[in-house]
């Protein structure tokens, strides 16, 4: 129990350092897209369909990764997925589903969550995609581009997506 409170006080020491050095690397139009996704909330997760049609590009260049708190409800996801035993010292990773999604460069990142989580966090600030957006509720910082609505009303999201991802140029 002690070594979990020390790793989980190095990440978030490692999360607040990330977000205050962060560099805005907002590259051009989005053609693939991560998602991180809270499988709590949604264990397998719908909306891949109007994803795909709001930024325009196949569902192929979709790629989801799963937290779920529970290790023993983890285990039966078929997808990538991970949990709360994957956090090493010093902010580390240990799952290499969560370091291969964390290193792969990505136009975009979805967090398609909305509570602050530290594990989801983590991983957010760790991934190398060039432009990050998603739900109010979360750490502040974390997003570069924030929509304010329910997880569950996609259509509001993916409008108010589309609407501003085309004033910014990335669609």
């Amino acid at each position: 129990m002690f070594l979990k409170g020390i790793k989980r006080k190095s990440a978030q020491k490692y999360i607040t350092k990330a977000l205050k050095a962060n560099v805005n690397n907002q590259g051009g139009k989005i053609k693939n897209l991560a998602v991180l996704v809270d499988a709590t909330i949604y264990p397998d997760f719908p909306f891949f369909n109007e994803l795909a049609e709001v930024f325009g590009i196949p569902k192929e260049s979709i790629e989801v990764l799963y937290y779920h708190c529970d290790k023993k409800v983890a285990e039966q996801f078929s997808g990538d997925v991970f949990t709360d035993a994957e956090l090493g010292f010093n902010a580390a990773l240990k799952n290499e589903c969560i370091t291969g999604f964390v290193n792969k460069e990505y136009d975009a990142l979805l967090n398609f969550y909305n509570e602050d989580n530290l594990m989801l966090n983590l991983v957010s600030v760790k991934s190398k995609a060039k432009f990050k957006f998603g739900f109010s509720g979360v750490k502040e910082g974390l997003n570069d581009f924030s929509v304010a609505t329910e997880l569950n009303n996609i259509s509001v999201f993916t409008f108010e997506l589309k609407k501003y991802l085309s004033i910014l140029n990335k669609i």
